[in-house]
């Protein structure tokens, strides 16, 4: 082989491997966000069995719903809810991070529900907020 031709394979094969490396990078999803939605298991106590997980990559619109019931519920002193059994577990999670973004629990209300956020290192410390009904439908249609 003469010297032009092992030129023109070497800048073909880097143009072939660079085409493919940024084709790869734009068409990749990489997942940033997680909602995981679980109960409590009936065989075993205290465990979680999650029944669904939604991420960002398959519907971020979801996500983004979650993010607003969140930050759009409203703090609540006293609440009326047997503490020890949730109707749900909903944990959001940032898996690129490798970071627990938010653990709660829900209990479904008459009129929407109560959601108890882990503000601590265990669940002694939780926050309890309120969410109005089209919220509460909004989780519940998630589970189904």
């Amino acid at each position: 082989m003469n010297k032009k031709n092992i030129i023109f394979t070497i800048v073909f094969a880097l143009i072939l491997f660079s085409a493919g490396y940024f084709t790869s990078k734009m068409t990749s999803e990489t997942i940033t966000r997680e909602v995981k939605i679980g109960v409590e298991s009936s065989k075993n106590d205290g465990q979680i069995d999650y029944k669904q997980i939604i991420t960002d990559a398959q519907n971020q619109g979801v996500i983004d719903n979650f993010m607003m019931i969140y930050l759009n519920s409203k703090p609540i002193d006293h609440v009326d809810i047997n503490k020890n059994h949730p109707d749900l577990f909903i944990e959001m999670n940032s898996p690129k991070q490798s970071t627990g973004l938010i653990d709660s629990k829900v209990w479904f209300t008459n009129n929407g529900a109560i959601i108890g956020k882990r503000s601590g290192e265990s669940w002694e410390d939780i926050e309890y907020k309120s969410i109005n009904q089209a919220d509460a439908d909004f989780i519940r249609e998630q589970t189904e």
